[in-house]
């Protein structure tokens, strides 16, 4: 499936036992397909984690951030902000989360979303006179290095955007975002990736810039642009 070239994060740090059965059905049954039915959401897949700062994470693909300022998707965002405390939109908002919405800035291309089950996400805050340092080592050595491992599909980098009238605020989200579809799970942990995440470069990278979050994840869904149509019937 064809992408685009941004994305909202969701990352759940928790949800309450008592309310995660009826929680999960309702993001999935509502929350999720009210968004697709939207202009400029492609898909959405949810993850859940087995190792990391989250318990689930949420990815929505967006053609672009044109998308999150569209009216549609404002006037989404001012009903659900109408609705009563119990309500589970209400109470999601109180969850305790990391919620960003980033722009691809490598690769150029758009991304094209592959049949792979695992996630990998790494997140960071760099210092700014370090970016195109930082850049030049992702693009040049760590991304190619990381594609040569076994189970690494795709590779994506993402910098936090902040466009005018985005409900929500996002300051307190790390600022770049490394994204990997894993076709296996112990792609993240095989003797290649231990060997090849090494380098003098990456010592030295790695000693000022500050990791955010780093997790490992599993899907548990993939929703498309199929669901448009249905969410609004």
């Amino acid at each position: 499936m064809s992408g685009g070239k941004a994305v909202i994060l969701v990352c759940f740090k928790d949800v309450p036992q008592e309310i995660e059965a009826d929680w999960n059905h309702w993001y999935e049954t509502r929350h999720i397909p009210v968004r697709l039915a939207l202009p400029g959401f492609i898909a959405a897949r949810r993850f859940k984690a087995y190792d990391g700062e989250c318990k689930y994470v949420s990815l929505y693909e967006l053609e672009n951030l044109g998308a999150i300022t569209s009216e549609p998707y404002l006037a989404l965002k001012r009903e659900e902000m109408a609705l009563p405390a119990t309500s589970l939109e209400a109470r999601t908002r109180g969850l305790p989360l990391v919620h960003g919405v980033y722009q691809q800035v490598y690769p150029d291309a758009e991304y094209q979303m592959p049949d792979a089950d695992y996630l990998f996400v790494v997140a960071h805050d760099i210092p700014a006179h370090k970016e195109d340092e930082f850049t030049a080592w992702y693009n040049t050595e760590h991304i190619p290095a990381m594609l040569r491992v076994p189970g690494f599909v795709t590779a994506r980098r993402l910098k936090l955007a902040q466009p005018p009238n985005t409900p929500g605020g996002q300051s307190s989200c790390p600022q770049y975002l490394a994204l990997y579809d894993l076709a296996d799970k112990g792609a993240v942990e095989n003797e290649q990736f231990m060997r090849d995440r090494e380098s003098p470069w990456s010592t030295w990278v790695r000693s000022w810039c500050k990791r955010r979050l780093r997790i490992k994840a599993q899907q548990v869904t993939r929703l498309g642009a199929s669901l448009r149509d249905r969410a609004k019937s």
